[in-house]
């Protein structure tokens, strides 16, 4: 008879949300793609700063501040905040306890640029939510400070019968985990739920759901107008290609306060 295995060695127990999350993603491809082109979008470091919206384990926060950036990385999960600070120990970004909607008033103001990635911003989960969020965004930038951010193309996966992702695979202490997104859209909700599968002595599965909000290009442009930003580009991946509504599989937005 097998022993039970001990919470600390039960493959599991990784399974805490942020933990998860920061050792399931390919960080080394991650920043290949997204820390050349916030360079490019931002310019070299200024005296305002950067704020990482959503930053949540530091990642790209920690890479920008070793280029010589001064970065505020800003999150609702104090999970994802302590592993951002424990990766940040002896220097780095700081790091700030809050939600979209309490943005400007536990940040300074002034920055230089926001960027808000891994469609953390359709995370905010409701249409008020997101439009709350861009408010904030913008009450935190200086005069003609940029805004970058990522959302996926939640209306071309509209059309998606059944909506998928993946499979996503990380190799953790010698285990490896595979995991499936599923997206289900009502009206103006989409469910998304994670589900993943690992053999450690037996077949195992774990599922989790999060709630997004689909928004769409033309909220995004109407809420941009509303608030004072001057979208510069639309592309359709890292890449940069010019954003298309019915082939593009993300939506990259970067915006100039006016």
């Amino acid at each position: 008879m097998r022993s039970k295995k001990s919470d600390e060695t039960d493959p599991a127990s990784i399974f805490n949300r942020a933990e998860w999350y920061d050792r399931g993603i390919n960080w080394t491809a991650r920043l290949d793609r997204e820390i050349p082109v916030l360079t490019e979008v931002f310019g070299p470091p200024g005296e305002g700063g950067i704020l990482d919206a959503g930053c949540g384990p530091g990642r790209q926060a920690s890479a920008l501040a070793k280029m010589g950036y001064r970065v505020t990385g800003a999150d609702a999960s104090e999970d994802m905040l302590s592993i951002a600070r424990r990766d940040a120990s002896g220097g780095g970004p700081n790091y700030v306890l809050a939600r979209y909607d309490q943005i400007s008033e536990q940040v300074a103001d002034g920055f230089d640029g926001i960027y808000c990635l891994g469609n953390a911003l359709a995370a905010a989960g409701s249409r008020d939510a997101v439009r709350d969020a861009l408010a904030q965004f913008s009450r935190c930038l200086r005069d003609r400070g940029r805004l970058f951010f990522q959302v996926l193309n939640f209306p071309r996966m509209r059309t998606e019968q059944p909506c998928t992702r993946g499979p996503r695979v990380a190799s953790v202490d010698g285990v490896d985990y595979i995991s499936v997104r599923h997206f289900h859209f009502g009206e103006d909700v989409c469910q998304v739920t994670n589900v993943t599968l690992f053999n450690a002595d037996a077949w195992t599965m774990r599922s989790h759901s999060g709630t997004l909000y689909p928004v769409t290009i033309d909220e995004l442009r109407e809420w941009a107008d509303e608030f004072s930003l001057r979208i510069d580009d639309l592309w359709g991946s890292y890449k940069r290609e010019p954003f298309t509504a019915d082939q593009s599989p993300e939506v990259l937005l970067f915006a100039t306060r006016v």
